[in-house]
């Protein structure tokens, strides 16, 4: 054997030391509401009040919605009036009656309410006619 010089005996240098991790980023801040956001967030605000303020009154008048017997009769003010679930007539006279979607109905002599039965609708054409009578249309019997 060969006598080794110092050289190759020498130890191995240490391997470099480690960086250190770098620290995880900081969340990000939450982002601030910026204008076109509100303004969007409003819009869609609007859009619900509006919904809502168009939907009130047929989900007011769905609940209160009464089926009439079929030929009742009463006298009302004075007035004969009879009525069934879709036709009412004030002292024999038709009334005109209109069915509406929320179960209610309109009559010919006040066609901007609507009323939950044709009771009502008697009623309140009845109120409306005062002591004038109830014209028939050209058209009917």
């Amino acid at each position: 054997m060969t006598a080794l010089s110092p050289l190759e005996h020498a130890p191995l240098p240490a391997a470099p030391p480690t960086p250190p991790e770098p620290a995880p980023p900081a969340p990000p801040a939450p982002a601030r509401p910026r204008r076109r956001g509100l303004l969007g967030a409003l819009l869609a605000l609007a859009g619900l009040a509006g919904t809502a303020g168009a939907l009130t009154p047929l989900l007011r008048t769905s609940g209160g919605t009464t089926v009439t017997a079929p030929g009742a009769a009463e006298t009302y003010r004075g007035r004969r009036l009879t009525y069934g679930p879709d036709w009412a007539t004030i002292d024999g006279r038709a009334l005109h009656l209109m069915p509406r979607a929320d179960g209610g109905f309109v009559s010919s002599v006040d066609h901007f309410t609507s009323y939950p039965s044709t009771r009502a609708a008697a009623r309140a054409a009845v109120d409306e006619l005062g002591g004038a009578q109830l014209s028939t249309p050209a058209y009917s019997a």
